[in-house]
Protein backbone atom coordinates (compact mmCIF):
# COMPACT_ATOMS: atom_id res chain seq x y z
CA UNK A 1 0.00 0.00 0.00
CA UNK A 2 2.89 2.37 0.82
CA UNK A 3 4.47 1.90 -2.60
CA UNK A 4 1.12 2.40 -4.31
CA UNK A 5 0.47 5.56 -2.33
CA UNK A 6 3.85 7.02 -3.20
CA UNK A 7 3.29 6.20 -6.86
CA UNK A 8 -0.11 7.86 -6.62
CA UNK A 9 1.41 11.06 -5.28
CA UNK A 10 4.17 11.10 -7.90
CA UNK A 11 1.73 10.59 -10.77
CA UNK A 12 -0.89 12.98 -9.50
CA UNK A 13 1.31 15.88 -8.48
CA UNK A 14 4.09 16.39 -11.05
CA UNK A 15 3.50 20.12 -10.87
CA UNK A 16 4.46 20.43 -7.22
CA UNK A 17 6.88 23.34 -7.00
CA UNK A 18 7.37 26.27 -4.70
CA UNK A 19 5.30 29.28 -5.71
CA UNK A 20 7.19 32.55 -5.53
CA UNK A 21 4.49 34.54 -3.79
CA UNK A 22 2.84 33.21 -0.62
CA UNK A 23 0.53 35.45 1.38
CA UNK A 24 0.93 36.04 5.12
CA UNK A 25 3.75 33.52 5.39
CA UNK A 26 6.11 32.56 8.20
CA UNK A 27 9.40 32.94 6.31
CA UNK A 28 11.65 31.10 8.77
CA UNK A 29 10.06 27.68 8.20
CA UNK A 30 9.88 25.54 5.07
CA UNK A 31 8.04 22.26 4.51
CA UNK A 32 9.88 19.76 2.30
CA UNK A 33 8.46 16.61 0.69
CA UNK A 34 11.07 14.09 -0.49
CA UNK A 35 10.85 11.22 -2.93
CA UNK A 36 10.11 7.82 -1.36
CA UNK A 37 13.11 6.26 0.36
CA UNK A 38 15.25 9.41 0.31
CA UNK A 39 16.88 10.36 3.61
CA UNK A 40 16.94 14.00 4.69
CA UNK A 41 20.65 13.64 5.40
CA UNK A 42 21.19 13.18 1.65
CA UNK A 43 19.62 16.56 0.98
CA UNK A 44 21.56 18.20 3.80
CA UNK A 45 24.87 16.99 2.44
CA UNK A 46 24.10 18.27 -1.06
CA UNK A 47 23.31 21.86 -0.05
CA UNK A 48 26.41 24.11 0.33
CA UNK A 49 26.87 25.96 3.62
CA UNK A 50 23.95 24.18 5.14
CA UNK A 51 24.74 25.27 8.70
CA UNK A 52 24.01 28.87 7.88
CA UNK A 53 21.40 28.25 5.18
CA UNK A 54 19.00 26.03 7.11
CA UNK A 55 18.64 23.64 10.00
CA UNK A 56 16.57 20.49 10.26
CA UNK A 57 13.69 20.84 12.73
CA UNK A 58 11.52 17.70 12.62
CA UNK A 59 9.86 15.03 10.53
CA UNK A 60 6.18 15.76 9.86
CA UNK A 61 5.21 12.49 8.16
CA UNK A 62 7.20 9.28 8.02
CA UNK A 63 4.99 7.52 5.47
CA UNK A 64 4.90 10.50 3.08
CA UNK A 65 8.52 11.58 3.80
CA UNK A 66 7.65 15.18 4.73
CA UNK A 67 9.98 17.32 6.87
CA UNK A 68 10.21 20.78 8.43
CA UNK A 69 13.34 22.93 8.22
CA UNK A 70 14.20 26.38 9.57
CA UNK A 71 16.09 28.80 7.34
CA UNK A 72 17.49 32.30 7.76
CA UNK A 73 17.82 32.74 3.99
CA UNK A 74 14.84 31.31 2.12
CA UNK A 75 15.62 33.36 -0.97
CA UNK A 76 18.78 31.36 -1.63
CA UNK A 77 17.87 27.98 -0.16
CA UNK A 78 14.46 27.59 -1.83
CA UNK A 79 15.74 27.38 -5.44
CA UNK A 80 18.41 24.87 -4.42
CA UNK A 81 15.85 22.63 -2.77
CA UNK A 82 13.22 22.91 -5.49
CA UNK A 83 15.79 21.94 -8.15
CA UNK A 84 17.14 18.96 -6.21
CA UNK A 85 16.10 15.72 -7.99
CA UNK A 86 15.16 14.03 -4.70
CA UNK A 87 12.79 16.81 -3.60
CA UNK A 88 9.16 16.21 -4.54
CA UNK A 89 7.82 19.60 -3.38
CA UNK A 90 8.43 22.48 -1.00
CA UNK A 91 6.18 25.15 0.48
CA UNK A 92 6.40 27.79 3.19
CA UNK A 93 4.86 27.21 6.59
CA UNK A 94 1.97 29.48 7.61
CA UNK A 95 -0.42 30.12 10.46
CA UNK A 96 -4.00 28.95 9.88
CA UNK A 97 -7.19 30.68 11.09
CA UNK A 98 -10.09 29.17 13.04
CA UNK A 99 -13.38 29.82 11.32
CA UNK A 100 -15.96 30.18 14.09
CA UNK A 101 -18.25 33.18 14.16
CA UNK A 102 -19.60 34.40 17.54
CA UNK A 103 -23.33 35.01 17.88
CA UNK A 104 -25.34 35.88 20.98
CA UNK A 105 -28.62 34.37 19.77
CA UNK A 106 -29.84 31.09 21.28
CA UNK A 107 -32.31 28.78 19.68
CA UNK A 108 -34.85 26.60 21.47
CA UNK A 109 -33.84 23.51 19.53
CA UNK A 110 -31.33 22.16 17.06
CA UNK A 111 -33.15 23.45 14.00
CA UNK A 112 -30.26 22.46 11.74
CA UNK A 113 -31.04 18.75 12.12
CA UNK A 114 -34.51 19.26 10.68
CA UNK A 115 -33.07 21.54 8.01
CA UNK A 116 -30.88 18.73 6.65
CA UNK A 117 -33.65 16.13 7.09
CA UNK A 118 -31.67 14.11 9.64
CA UNK A 119 -34.75 12.40 11.19
CA UNK A 120 -35.45 10.66 7.88
CA UNK A 121 -31.88 9.36 7.77
CA UNK A 122 -32.26 8.06 11.33
CA UNK A 123 -35.08 5.81 10.12
CA UNK A 124 -32.32 3.82 8.39
CA UNK A 125 -29.55 4.07 11.00
CA UNK A 126 -28.36 6.23 13.87
CA UNK A 127 -24.69 5.48 13.33
CA UNK A 128 -21.97 3.66 15.21
CA UNK A 129 -20.98 0.58 13.23
CA UNK A 130 -20.31 -0.11 9.57
CA UNK A 131 -22.15 -3.02 7.90
CA UNK A 132 -18.92 -4.95 8.52
CA UNK A 133 -19.32 -4.39 12.26
CA UNK A 134 -16.41 -1.93 12.55
CA UNK A 135 -16.57 1.24 14.63
CA UNK A 136 -16.95 4.25 12.32
CA UNK A 137 -14.42 6.99 13.06
CA UNK A 138 -14.55 10.69 12.22
CA UNK A 139 -11.24 12.49 12.83
CA UNK A 140 -11.49 16.09 14.03
CA UNK A 141 -8.43 18.34 13.74
CA UNK A 142 -8.87 21.32 16.06
CA UNK A 143 -7.32 23.25 18.92
CA UNK A 144 -8.49 21.57 22.12
CA UNK A 145 -11.29 19.31 23.36
CA UNK A 146 -13.22 18.54 26.54
CA UNK A 147 -12.76 14.77 26.80
CA UNK A 148 -14.94 14.55 29.92
CA UNK A 149 -18.10 16.14 28.54
CA UNK A 150 -21.20 14.14 29.48
CA UNK A 151 -22.49 14.13 25.89
CA UNK A 152 -19.16 13.26 24.25
CA UNK A 153 -17.08 10.98 26.48
CA UNK A 154 -18.87 7.77 25.45
CA UNK A 155 -18.37 8.53 21.74
CA UNK A 156 -14.63 9.23 21.79
CA UNK A 157 -12.23 7.03 19.84
CA UNK A 158 -9.61 5.16 21.82
CA UNK A 159 -6.59 3.34 20.44
CA UNK A 160 -7.10 0.01 22.17
CA UNK A 161 -3.80 -1.28 20.79
CA UNK A 162 -2.14 1.20 23.15
CA UNK A 163 -1.93 0.85 26.93
CA UNK A 164 -2.50 4.36 28.32
CA UNK A 165 0.22 6.13 30.30
CA UNK A 166 2.80 3.33 30.31
CA UNK A 167 5.36 5.39 28.33
CA UNK A 168 5.61 2.64 25.69
CA UNK A 169 4.63 2.71 22.02
CA UNK A 170 2.65 -0.53 22.34
CA UNK A 171 1.33 -0.64 18.77
CA UNK A 172 4.65 0.59 17.31
CA UNK A 173 3.04 3.35 15.24
CA UNK A 174 5.62 5.95 16.29
CA UNK A 175 3.43 7.58 18.96
CA UNK A 176 3.82 6.83 22.65
CA UNK A 177 0.55 6.54 24.63
CA UNK A 178 -1.72 7.80 21.84
CA UNK A 179 -4.72 6.26 23.57
CA UNK A 180 -7.15 9.18 23.13
CA UNK A 181 -5.91 10.56 19.83
CA UNK A 182 -2.90 12.85 19.62
CA UNK A 183 -1.68 16.36 20.43
CA UNK A 184 0.82 16.99 17.64
CA UNK A 185 2.64 19.90 19.28
CA UNK A 186 3.24 18.41 22.74
CA UNK A 187 3.38 14.71 21.74
CA UNK A 188 0.71 13.50 24.12
CA UNK A 189 -2.93 12.44 24.07
CA UNK A 190 -4.00 15.30 26.34
CA UNK A 191 -6.22 17.88 24.65
CA UNK A 192 -6.43 20.75 27.14
CA UNK A 193 -3.33 22.83 26.32
CA UNK A 194 -3.57 26.62 26.08
CA UNK A 195 -6.61 28.64 27.08
CA UNK A 196 -9.84 26.69 26.91
CA UNK A 197 -11.77 27.29 23.68
CA UNK A 198 -15.20 25.86 22.90
CA UNK A 199 -14.39 25.56 19.19
CA UNK A 200 -13.26 21.93 19.03
CA UNK A 201 -15.75 20.71 21.63
CA UNK A 202 -18.64 22.31 19.73
CA UNK A 203 -17.51 20.72 16.46
CA UNK A 204 -17.55 17.32 18.18
CA UNK A 205 -21.11 17.83 19.41
CA UNK A 206 -22.48 18.49 15.94
CA UNK A 207 -20.86 15.35 14.53
CA UNK A 208 -21.48 12.98 17.39
CA UNK A 209 -23.01 14.12 20.67
CA UNK A 210 -24.50 11.00 22.26
CA UNK A 211 -28.08 10.54 21.07
CA UNK A 212 -31.13 9.25 22.89
CA UNK A 213 -29.49 9.58 26.32
CA UNK A 214 -32.01 12.00 27.87
CA UNK A 215 -29.47 14.80 28.22
CA UNK A 216 -27.90 17.63 26.26
CA UNK A 217 -27.96 17.69 22.47
CA UNK A 218 -28.03 15.07 19.73
CA UNK A 219 -25.28 14.64 17.18
CA UNK A 220 -25.85 13.65 13.58
CA UNK A 221 -24.46 10.29 14.71
CA UNK A 222 -26.01 9.07 17.95
CA UNK A 223 -23.12 6.64 18.20
CA UNK A 224 -19.71 7.13 16.61
CA UNK A 225 -16.02 7.21 17.45
CA UNK A 226 -14.55 10.72 17.40
CA UNK A 227 -10.76 10.73 16.85
CA UNK A 228 -9.29 13.81 18.53
CA UNK A 229 -6.28 15.51 16.94
CA UNK A 230 -5.19 18.71 18.70
CA UNK A 231 -2.96 21.10 16.75
CA UNK A 232 -2.71 24.20 19.00
CA UNK A 233 0.51 25.47 20.53
CA UNK A 234 0.33 26.87 24.06
CA UNK A 235 -0.37 30.35 22.67
CA UNK A 236 -3.10 28.97 20.39
CA UNK A 237 -1.17 29.18 17.12
CA UNK A 238 -1.57 26.40 14.58
CA UNK A 239 0.67 26.14 11.52
CA UNK A 240 0.46 24.16 8.31
CA UNK A 241 3.20 21.89 9.63
CA UNK A 242 0.87 20.95 12.52
CA UNK A 243 -1.89 20.22 10.00
CA UNK A 244 0.40 17.93 8.00
CA UNK A 245 1.36 16.02 11.15
CA UNK A 246 -2.32 15.67 12.03
CA UNK A 247 -3.33 14.35 8.63
CA UNK A 248 -0.36 12.00 8.55
CA UNK A 249 -1.49 10.38 11.80
CA UNK A 250 -5.02 9.95 10.45
CA UNK A 251 -3.78 8.57 7.13
CA UNK A 252 -1.51 6.02 8.79
CA UNK A 253 -4.29 4.76 11.08
CA UNK A 254 -6.70 4.20 8.18
CA UNK A 255 -3.99 2.59 6.05
CA UNK A 256 -3.23 0.20 8.90
CA UNK A 257 -6.94 -0.67 9.09
CA UNK A 258 -7.03 -1.43 5.34
CA UNK A 259 -3.85 -3.48 5.35
CA UNK A 260 -4.94 -5.56 8.36
CA UNK A 261 -8.45 -6.20 7.03
CA UNK A 262 -9.87 -4.27 9.96
CA UNK A 263 -7.80 -5.94 12.67
CA UNK A 264 -5.67 -2.86 13.47
CA UNK A 265 -5.66 0.89 12.99
CA UNK A 266 -8.92 2.83 12.73
CA UNK A 267 -11.79 2.91 10.23
CA UNK A 268 -11.58 6.67 9.63
CA UNK A 269 -14.10 7.71 6.96
CA UNK A 270 -14.07 11.51 7.31
CA UNK A 271 -12.03 14.38 8.69
CA UNK A 272 -13.30 17.79 9.78
CA UNK A 273 -11.26 20.99 9.48
CA UNK A 274 -13.10 24.11 10.64
CA UNK A 275 -10.16 26.39 9.87
CA UNK A 276 -8.05 27.58 6.95
CA UNK A 277 -6.31 30.56 5.35
CA UNK A 278 -8.19 33.37 3.61
CA UNK A 279 -6.95 34.64 0.22
CA UNK A 280 -4.64 31.66 -0.33
CA UNK A 281 -4.23 29.38 -3.34
CA UNK A 282 -3.56 25.67 -3.86
CA UNK A 283 -0.56 26.41 -6.10
CA UNK A 284 1.25 27.86 -3.08
CA UNK A 285 0.49 24.81 -0.91
CA UNK A 286 1.22 21.67 -2.96
CA UNK A 287 2.18 19.44 -0.03
CA UNK A 288 -0.90 20.37 1.97
CA UNK A 289 -3.20 19.75 -1.01
CA UNK A 290 -1.51 16.44 -1.84
CA UNK A 291 -2.59 15.02 1.50
CA UNK A 292 -6.28 15.08 0.56
CA UNK A 293 -5.69 12.79 -2.41
CA UNK A 294 -3.44 10.58 -0.28
CA UNK A 295 -6.18 10.18 2.32
CA UNK A 296 -8.78 9.68 -0.40
CA UNK A 297 -6.73 6.83 -1.84
CA UNK A 298 -7.29 4.85 1.37
CA UNK A 299 -10.96 5.80 1.68
CA UNK A 300 -11.09 9.05 3.67
CA UNK A 301 -13.19 12.06 2.67
CA UNK A 302 -12.08 15.39 4.11
CA UNK A 303 -14.38 18.31 4.88
CA UNK A 304 -13.17 21.92 5.08
CA UNK A 305 -14.92 25.11 6.20
CA UNK A 306 -14.49 28.10 3.92
CA UNK A 307 -14.11 31.73 4.96
CA UNK A 308 -16.87 33.46 6.91
CA UNK A 309 -16.56 36.51 4.66
CA UNK A 310 -18.92 36.94 1.71
CA UNK A 311 -16.18 36.42 -0.90
CA UNK A 312 -15.93 34.62 -4.23
CA UNK A 313 -13.41 31.90 -3.41
CA UNK A 314 -12.77 31.13 -7.07
CA UNK A 315 -11.61 34.72 -7.51
CA UNK A 316 -9.87 35.56 -4.23
CA UNK A 317 -8.64 32.16 -3.05
CA UNK A 318 -9.04 30.11 0.11
CA UNK A 319 -7.18 27.21 1.66
CA UNK A 320 -7.85 24.39 1.72
CA UNK A 321 -11.05 24.81 -0.33
CA UNK A 322 -9.09 25.76 -3.46
CA UNK A 323 -7.17 22.45 -3.47
CA UNK A 324 -9.59 20.85 -5.91
CA UNK A 325 -9.15 17.29 -4.63
CA UNK A 326 -11.80 14.72 -5.55
CA UNK A 327 -11.75 13.69 -1.90
CA UNK A 328 -12.25 17.13 -0.35
CA UNK A 329 -15.58 18.87 0.21
CA UNK A 330 -15.53 22.64 0.63
CA UNK A 331 -18.46 23.77 2.77
CA UNK A 332 -20.07 27.17 3.27
CA UNK A 333 -22.82 28.26 5.65
CA UNK A 334 -26.55 28.47 5.01
CA UNK A 335 -28.78 30.50 7.31
CA UNK A 336 -31.97 29.37 8.97
CA UNK A 337 -33.83 31.15 6.17
CA UNK A 338 -31.78 29.27 3.54
CA UNK A 339 -29.61 32.21 2.57
CA UNK A 340 -25.95 32.12 1.57
CA UNK A 341 -24.09 34.03 4.31
CA UNK A 342 -20.39 33.18 3.81
CA UNK A 343 -17.88 32.35 1.08
CA UNK A 344 -19.01 30.93 -2.25
CA UNK A 345 -17.54 29.59 -5.49
CA UNK A 346 -18.82 27.62 -8.47
CA UNK A 347 -15.64 25.51 -8.41
CA UNK A 348 -14.31 25.67 -4.84
CA UNK A 349 -17.43 25.31 -2.67
CA UNK A 350 -19.17 21.96 -3.02
CA UNK A 351 -22.27 22.56 -0.94
CA UNK A 352 -23.87 24.57 1.84
CA UNK A 353 -24.88 23.39 5.31
CA UNK A 354 -26.60 25.02 8.31
CA UNK A 355 -24.57 26.23 11.26
CA UNK A 356 -26.11 28.49 13.92
CA UNK A 357 -27.41 25.88 16.35
CA UNK A 358 -26.81 24.52 19.84
CA UNK A 359 -23.87 22.25 20.55
CA UNK A 360 -21.59 21.07 23.34
CA UNK A 361 -19.24 23.33 25.31
CA UNK A 362 -16.63 22.81 27.99
CA UNK A 363 -17.65 21.63 31.49
CA UNK A 364 -20.91 19.92 30.47
CA UNK A 365 -22.35 23.14 29.09
CA UNK A 366 -24.21 23.91 25.86
CA UNK A 367 -24.55 26.97 23.68
CA UNK A 368 -24.71 28.38 20.18
CA UNK A 369 -22.02 27.56 17.68
CA UNK A 370 -22.02 28.81 14.11
CA UNK A 371 -20.17 30.23 11.16
CA UNK A 372 -18.67 27.92 8.59
CA UNK A 373 -16.99 26.16 11.52
CA UNK A 374 -20.45 24.89 12.43
CA UNK A 375 -21.44 24.10 8.84
CA UNK A 376 -18.52 21.79 8.02
CA UNK A 377 -19.13 19.23 10.81
CA UNK A 378 -22.69 18.71 9.56
CA UNK A 379 -21.15 17.35 6.35
CA UNK A 380 -18.38 15.39 8.11
CA UNK A 381 -21.03 13.84 10.34
CA UNK A 382 -23.25 13.07 7.35
CA UNK A 383 -20.41 11.15 5.71
CA UNK A 384 -19.95 9.04 8.83
CA UNK A 385 -23.67 8.28 9.11
CA UNK A 386 -23.87 7.11 5.49
CA UNK A 387 -21.15 4.57 6.22
CA UNK A 388 -23.41 2.93 8.80
CA UNK A 389 -26.12 2.04 6.27
CA UNK A 390 -26.72 -1.72 6.75
CA UNK A 391 -26.26 -3.52 3.43
CA UNK A 392 -24.04 -6.45 2.44
CA UNK A 393 -23.07 -4.98 -0.95
CA UNK A 394 -22.14 -1.71 0.74
CA UNK A 395 -20.08 -3.70 3.25
CA UNK A 396 -18.17 -5.37 0.41
CA UNK A 397 -17.43 -2.09 -1.35
CA UNK A 398 -16.20 -0.50 1.88
CA UNK A 399 -13.78 -3.35 2.55
CA UNK A 400 -12.67 -4.20 -1.00
CA UNK A 401 -12.77 -0.78 -2.72
CA UNK A 402 -12.39 1.97 -0.09
CA UNK A 403 -11.51 4.64 -2.64
CA UNK A 404 -14.60 3.82 -4.71
CA UNK A 405 -16.75 3.90 -1.57
CA UNK A 406 -15.49 7.38 -0.70
CA UNK A 407 -16.18 8.63 -4.22
CA UNK A 408 -19.71 7.20 -4.09
CA UNK A 409 -20.48 8.96 -0.81
CA UNK A 410 -19.27 12.31 -2.13
CA UNK A 411 -21.28 11.90 -5.33
CA UNK A 412 -24.44 11.06 -3.40
CA UNK A 413 -24.01 14.01 -1.04
CA UNK A 414 -23.69 16.45 -3.94
CA UNK A 415 -26.54 14.92 -5.97
CA UNK A 416 -29.00 14.84 -3.06
CA UNK A 417 -28.83 18.50 -1.98
CA UNK A 418 -31.82 20.81 -1.73
CA UNK A 419 -31.23 22.98 -4.78
CA UNK A 420 -32.09 26.64 -4.31
CA UNK A 421 -31.35 29.81 -6.24
CA UNK A 422 -29.55 31.23 -3.19
CA UNK A 423 -27.04 28.37 -3.28
CA UNK A 424 -26.32 28.35 -7.01
CA UNK A 425 -22.76 29.64 -6.52
CA UNK A 426 -21.42 26.20 -5.63
CA UNK A 427 -20.61 22.90 -7.30
CA UNK A 428 -23.88 21.25 -6.24
CA UNK A 429 -26.08 24.34 -6.19
CA UNK A 430 -27.69 23.33 -2.93
CA UNK A 431 -27.76 22.65 0.81
CA UNK A 432 -27.06 19.34 2.51
CA UNK A 433 -30.06 16.97 2.69
CA UNK A 434 -28.93 14.00 4.76
CA UNK A 435 -32.28 12.20 4.60
CA UNK A 436 -32.29 12.24 0.82
CA UNK A 437 -28.62 11.21 0.71
CA UNK A 438 -29.36 8.16 2.86
CA UNK A 439 -32.31 7.31 0.63
CA UNK A 440 -30.15 7.53 -2.49
CA UNK A 441 -27.48 5.32 -0.93
CA UNK A 442 -30.14 2.74 -0.09
CA UNK A 443 -31.53 2.88 -3.61
CA UNK A 444 -28.06 2.53 -5.13
CA UNK A 445 -27.83 -0.94 -3.60
CA UNK A 446 -31.43 -1.97 -4.32
CA UNK A 447 -30.36 -2.81 -7.88
CA UNK A 448 -33.85 -2.75 -9.44
CA UNK A 449 -34.55 -4.00 -12.95
CA UNK A 450 -33.49 -1.19 -15.26
CA UNK A 451 -36.53 0.45 -16.83
CA UNK A 452 -38.77 -0.34 -13.89
CA UNK A 453 -41.48 2.05 -12.69
CA UNK A 454 -40.97 1.75 -8.96
CA UNK A 455 -43.51 4.05 -7.36
CA UNK A 456 -46.03 6.85 -7.77
CA UNK A 457 -46.76 9.11 -4.81
CA UNK A 458 -48.59 10.61 -3.10
CA UNK A 459 -51.81 8.84 -3.93
CA UNK A 460 -54.37 10.29 -3.57
CA UNK A 461 -52.98 13.66 -4.69
CA UNK A 462 -54.55 16.97 -5.64
CA UNK A 463 -51.63 18.68 -7.34
CA UNK A 464 -48.13 17.16 -7.44
CA UNK A 465 -47.32 13.58 -8.47
CA UNK A 466 -43.82 12.12 -8.08
CA UNK A 467 -42.60 9.31 -10.34
CA UNK A 468 -39.81 7.12 -9.05
CA UNK A 469 -38.19 5.02 -11.78
CA UNK A 470 -34.96 3.31 -12.83
CA UNK A 471 -34.02 3.96 -16.45
CA UNK A 472 -31.21 2.09 -18.17
CA UNK A 473 -30.56 4.49 -21.02
CA UNK A 474 -29.89 8.19 -21.23
CA UNK A 475 -32.31 10.44 -23.09
CA UNK A 476 -36.06 11.10 -23.04
CA UNK A 477 -38.52 8.34 -22.17
CA UNK A 478 -42.28 8.73 -22.83
CA UNK A 479 -44.84 8.33 -20.07
CA UNK A 480 -48.54 8.17 -20.97
CA UNK A 481 -51.42 8.87 -18.61
CA UNK A 482 -54.82 7.19 -19.12
CA UNK A 483 -58.13 7.83 -17.37
CA UNK A 484 -60.34 5.08 -15.90
CA UNK A 485 -61.88 4.20 -19.30
CA UNK A 486 -58.54 3.97 -21.08
CA UNK A 487 -58.49 7.35 -22.78
CA UNK A 488 -55.07 9.08 -23.05
CA UNK A 489 -55.14 12.37 -21.13
CA UNK A 490 -51.45 13.35 -20.94
CA UNK A 491 -48.00 12.51 -22.28
CA UNK A 492 -44.95 13.26 -20.15
CA UNK A 493 -41.24 12.74 -20.71
CA UNK A 494 -38.70 11.43 -18.24
CA UNK A 495 -35.33 12.93 -19.10
CA UNK A 496 -32.57 10.68 -17.83
CA UNK A 497 -28.80 11.24 -17.61
CA UNK A 498 -27.64 8.25 -15.53
CA UNK A 499 -28.68 4.59 -15.03
CA UNK A 500 -29.82 4.96 -11.43
CA UNK A 501 -33.08 5.51 -9.57
CA UNK A 502 -34.35 9.04 -10.10
CA UNK A 503 -37.40 11.18 -9.32
CA UNK A 504 -39.58 13.32 -11.59
CA UNK A 505 -42.38 15.66 -10.50
CA UNK A 506 -45.51 16.51 -12.51
CA UNK A 507 -48.42 18.86 -11.91
CA UNK A 508 -51.77 16.98 -12.14
CA UNK A 509 -53.98 19.75 -10.79
CA UNK A 510 -55.65 20.15 -14.21
CA UNK A 511 -56.89 16.55 -14.25
CA UNK A 512 -60.44 15.69 -13.21
CA UNK A 513 -61.02 13.65 -10.07
CA UNK A 514 -60.71 9.91 -10.52
CA UNK A 515 -58.41 6.95 -11.07
CA UNK A 516 -55.52 7.20 -13.55
CA UNK A 517 -52.94 4.81 -14.97
CA UNK A 518 -49.36 5.88 -15.66
CA UNK A 519 -47.54 3.82 -18.30
CA UNK A 520 -43.77 3.90 -18.82
CA UNK A 521 -42.57 2.59 -22.19
CA UNK A 522 -38.86 1.67 -22.22
CA UNK A 523 -38.96 0.32 -25.77
CA UNK A 524 -38.49 -3.28 -24.72
CA UNK A 525 -41.09 -3.38 -21.96
CA UNK A 526 -43.99 -1.40 -20.53
CA UNK A 527 -44.59 -0.71 -16.84
CA UNK A 528 -47.74 0.77 -15.33
CA UNK A 529 -49.12 1.91 -11.99
CA UNK A 530 -52.28 3.68 -10.84
CA UNK A 531 -52.88 6.81 -8.77
CA UNK A 532 -55.94 8.70 -7.53
CA UNK A 533 -56.57 12.38 -8.23
CA UNK A 534 -58.97 14.16 -5.86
Amino acid sequence: MYKLLCLFIICTFPYLILAQHVRTNTPEELIVMLNPGVEMETILSDIPQRSTAFQYKKRLSKSLNIHLIVSNDLASISPQLSQHPAVRAIQKNQVIQWRNQPNDLYYDSQWALDSINAPEAWNYTTGGLSPNGDSIVCAVVDGSFDVNHEDLKDNLWHNHAEIPNNQIDDDQNGFVDDYTGWQVVFNTDRHDYGSISNHGTSVLGIIGAKGNNSSGTTGINWDIRLMLISAHTANEITKISNVIESYSYILDMRRKYNQSNGQAGAFVVSTNSSWGIDFAWAEDHPIWCALYDSMGAVGILSVAATTNTDNDIDRYGDMPCSCGSEYLLGVSESSREDRQVAGYGYQSIDLFAPAESKSTRWSNKYGDFGGTSGAAPHVAGAIALLYSYPNSDWASMIRQSPQKAASLVKSILLNSVDKKETFKKSVSGGRLNLGRAMQQLAEYFERPEQGQLLNLYPSPTSRLLTIKAALANEGRHPVRVYNSIGQPVAIWELENSSPTIRYWHFDVSHLARGMYTVELDTGSKKYSQKFIKY
